[in-house]
């Protein structure tokens, strides 16, 4: 079961994301993030396996060091890929570059089997609305998304780590940025 290291959003903006949730499940489209127990976010790192308490010490040494920022969602995306995922792009920042980077200095010390989507230089850092759709799906999804009113801007204040099951997602850590 895979292990995500995850960026949140003040509370105003993790309610407007799960309107959309909530909005994708009432179509019919798609209850795979409501229903798995996700938390509206951005992930920074994937990996299969993971020295969980090594590693929260040093997450938790990591968010302390890093300083709450904005962040904004100016679009809604698709991945081209088999997973069927519809998500809101997020505009990428020399900030949320560098706390990739920096994140990944000490996630690669203590994930195995790391996943390539998520790795400096190739990551896509967006915040999934659905995932799992099929063609007609991911096309249904995408015209109840465009309602949302972009852009959204909101403060990541927090990083979290979780693991995910085919069917849930259960929080294991959870620490604030420096305000």
């Amino acid at each position: 079961m895979p292990f995500v290291v995850e960026l949140y959003f003040d509370p105003a903006t993790e309610a407007n994301i799960r309107d959309a949730w909530k909005t994708l499940d009432e179509a019919g489209i798609s209850d795979s993030m409501p229903k798995g127990g996700y938390r509206p976010h951005v992930s920074l790192g994937v990996c299969d396996r993971l020295e969980t308490s090594s590693f929260a010490q040093e997450l938790s040494t990591f968010a302390a060091s890093v300083t709450a920022f904005s962040l904004s969602f100016p679009n809604i995306g698709i991945f081209s890929t088999s997973e069927g995922v519809v998500f809101l792009g997020v505009t990428v920042t020399e900030q949320l570059l560098n706390v990739h980077v920096k994140f990944h200095e000490i996630f690669k010390k203590h994930g195995h089997e790391q996943r390539e989507y998520y790795a400096v230089g190739k990551w896509t850092p967006h915040c999934t609305l659905a995932f799992g759709l099929s063609e007609q799906e991911i096309a249904e999804a995408v015209k109840i998304c465009r309602q949302i009113n972009l852009p959204i801007s909101t403060e990541v204040n927090e990083i979290g780590m979780v693991k995910v099951s085919p069917m849930s997602c259960q929080a294991l850590h959870s620490f604030n940025l420096k305000s």
